[in-house]
């Protein structure tokens, strides 16, 4: 059980889903701590995230966009879709009279909307853990080339150790607490992700100039797709990138030698 602003909620798993019980009152206090609490549901990566809300008090349908807001945060990575049971018909009105339904489906009954869920695409996982010492990203490395062989995947080698090695040295500096890498692959799309005890949001600093602190993130963001910061189920974070091609950040600085180079 968790608390979420005054939105209290229950949750728990079945058939693969988090399934999701709101009680208490939705409105501008319990947003975002709302739509954080579901962000973390869906990090853990269960087929679905399945929100029942018959015991929610919804203030104004202004605020129902928690649910889309939400689903807009994971929909590159975890790639966790989100659902919601509306037995009772004055939420289910509330929520039909908004655009909410277009990114996040509305069913009358739980069996409905674990029914619905597609299959999911195929995927390839691993993860490793690590302390918060230099060292790990040299072990971390080691794990990602193995796993890029393993996958027959070694033209995504050098990206994927790029944003890996920025990752978890991020986490070494910044978090100093004990990190896990997760990688994954689907479709054409490999997902690095690195999971610490530190609640503090990943961002890319600056110094007083509006120079980038460093290159860390900046160098993640040049060579993913997408990347984010998502907040933890167990109080920590997951930082995240997809990459989906070749970036050409080496070819723009030349002359940058990446830390994750011996020397």
């Amino acid at each position: 059980m968790t608390g979420a602003g005054q939105v209290e909620i229950v949750h728990r798993e079945s058939v693969g889903c988090l399934i999701a019980k709101l009680h208490g009152r939705l409105d501008s206090l319990s947003y975002r701590p709302l739509r954080d609490e579901l962000i973390k549901l869906a990090v853990e990566q269960p087929r679905a995230v399945i929100v029942d809300v018959d015991h929610l008090e919804i203030q104004s349908e202004t605020v129902l966009t928690v649910f889309s807001s939400a689903w807009s945060r994971v929909q590159v990575w975890p790639e966790v879709p989100i659902l919601l049971v509306a037995r009772d018909s004055v939420p289910r009105r509330s929520l039909g009279r908004t655009a909410i339904a277009r990114a996040v489906p509305v069913f009358g009954s739980l069996r409905e909307a674990i029914a619905s869920i597609p299959a999911p695409p195929a995927r390839k996982r691993r993860s490793a853990g690590y302390p918060p010492v230099f060292e790990s990203s040299a072990l971390a490395r080691e794990f990602v080339g193995r796993t890029c062989a393993d996958w027959d995947l070694t033209s995504w080698t050098q990206d994927v150790l790029s944003v890996a090695s920025e990752l978890v040295e991020n986490a070494v500096k910044h978090a100093q607490t004990a990190l896990r890498l997760r990688l994954e692959y689907r479709a054409g799309l490999f997902a690095v992700a690195v999971r610490d005890a530190d609640p503090r949001m990943a961002v890319i600093r600056q110094t007083a100039t509006g120079r980038p602190d460093g290159y860390g993130l900046q160098i993640v963001a040049g060579l993913a797709r997408a990347w984010g910061c998502s907040p933890d189920l167990r109080g920590g974070k997951v930082v995240w990138a997809v990459l989906s091609a070749r970036s050409d950040w080496f070819q723009k600085y030349p002359a940058w030698s990446p830390p994750f180079q011996d020397r």
